[in-house]
């Protein structure tokens, strides 16, 4: 019984760790497969704009980079899903407000393999315009393909697809001991995004969906969502969070969820 109970305090103890260490990086972390260059502020024509460079050193192996710009709010700014070819240079580059004092967190993930379930790298940086960097900025390198804004390199989910069991919670949850609060079974259909735990159902048509971001939330420093922002039937907006819930949370199959939403958040 003990041990049952210590499982779920385990998950948050061991991903807070993993978050930590992320956050406390002030350069890029080392591959064996690929490089990752420190991001920079550049100039593309006349345009500055904020980059990632990443580089496949690997002679056979792919891999899939999720990038994300954000704005300081926490709304999205430019976002790519990238199959890193082997020994390839990728530039991943944001235009940005060239004002000083404005700063874009980001955030970067490598992973092994398409469905995106083993992660081998997490980087956090957060970007600063500052008056020594305008000045200091030179084109962009010009090595390598610029990948385009809004690139999602990840196949075409077949419709409909069912996960089970899935983490369901509001963006707005308050605190709690549970990260999530409702599992149940997630379908994504062509119509639809339908959500049922045996209590709850959820039902957001899919051209009611505004965006699908795969992010932190309030109240959980732990675990990433999927978060699917919508407008509800009086036309407000509102938002709600899945992630993958087998194995008390542990399986770490969130990657074909935010795909097949994605997909679905497309108009």
């Amino acid at each position: 019984m003990l041990h049952t109970l210590l499982r779920p305090v385990a998950l948050v103890v061991v991903s807070l760790v993993a978050i930590a260490s992320a956050a406390a990086q002030e350069a890029p972390p080392k591959s064996n497969y690929y490089e990752l260059d420190k991001v920079h502020l550049a100039k593309r024509n006349n345009t500055y704009v904020l980059v990632h460079t990443i580089t496949s050193t690997t002679s056979k192996d792919r891999f899939w980079a999720l990038v994300e710009v954000n704005n300081t709010d926490g709304s999205r700014k430019c976002e790519w899903l990238k199959v890193l070819e082997p020994k390839q240079r990728y530039h991943f580059e944001c235009p940005v407000d060239a004002t000083a004092g404005q700063k874009y967190p980001s955030r970067v993930r490598v992973y092994s393999n398409a469905k995106l379930t083993n992660r081998e790298l997490f980087y956090e940086p957060v970007l600063d315009i500052t008056a020594d960097r305008l000045s200091g900025a030179a084109e962009s390198n010009s090595t390598g393909t610029v990948v385009p804004d809004g690139t999602f390199e990840a196949g075409e989910p077949t419709l409909p697809t069912t996960f089970k069991p899935t983490w369901y919670r509001r963006v707005d949850k308050g605190f709690g001991m549970r990260a999530y609060e409702n599992s149940g079974d997630l379908t994504v259909t062509s119509d639809e995004v339908l959500f049922v735990d045996g209590k709850k159902t959820v039902r957001i048509p899919r051209n009611e969906i505004l965006s699908v971001r795969w992010e932190p939330l309030p109240n959980d420093i732990a675990n990433h969502w999927v978060v699917v922002r919508f407008k509800t039937e009086e036309g407000k907006e509102d938002g709600v969070a899945f992630r993958d819930g087998g194995r008390i949370g542990l399986r770490g199959e969130t990657g074909p969820i935010y795909q097949a939403l994605h997909y679905a958040g497309k108009k």
